[in-house]
């Protein structure tokens, strides 16, 4: 193995090479996300007040686009059986999962949350449907976890990045 920065107009591999639509589904997916950590945080420092109010309006209304785009995403894996195109290195298959793991978890407990305190109301007029009663408590415990987990996943999001680079860098010296 060496390092090796990949030569000006190389090509891919065929088997390697994700089709597009694999690629715009990733990229709007980090789009979201970085986008919603980003709403998430700056309402928090907000606190109360109308720019609050409707931060937590659009980040509830993209999390919804995120779940939705995730479910998407995992059933067009699935049909296209994109799965064999991961790396084949030891990090990336439990990297992957966890990353498609927190991006179903992150936005249900948002929603059990945001159900739980009775605020489910999102942009355009459009309401949640209720998945966790106010009556059952707990709201306050789901929104946590609903934050220390998008926290972790953005720290799966750098591992990510990390292998992502290390895979384009590292070449295998058979392949020159």
């Amino acid at each position: 193995m060496s390092i090796a920065f990949p030569k000006s107009g190389a090509e891919i591999p065929a088997e390697l090479r994700l089709p597009l639509a694999a690629k715009v589904l990733h990229w709007l997916t980090a789009a979201l996300v970085l986008g919603l950590f980003a709403t998430g945080v700056t309402m928090k420092q907000l606190g109360q007040g109308p720019a609050a109010d409707l931060l937590n309006l659009c980040h509830k209304t993209t999390g919804v686009l995120l779940l939705c785009l995730v479910l998407v995403r995992i059933g067009y894996r699935l049909f296209a059986q994109l799965t064999a195109r991961w790396q084949k290195g030891a990090a990336s298959r439990p990297v992957h999962a966890l990353l498609y793991l927190a991006l179903l978890v992150v936005p249900l407990l948002g929603w059990a949350g945001a159900s739980g305190f009775g605020s489910r109301q999102l942009l355009f007029g459009l309401t949640l449907p209720e998945i966790w009663s106010p009556e059952a408590g707990h709201a306050e415990l789901l929104l946590l976890g609903h934050a220390w987990l998008a926290f972790g996943m953005i720290a799966l999001v750098v591992v990510h990045i990390g292998l992502a680079l290390g895979d384009y860098l590292v070449r295998d010296d058979k392949a020159d």
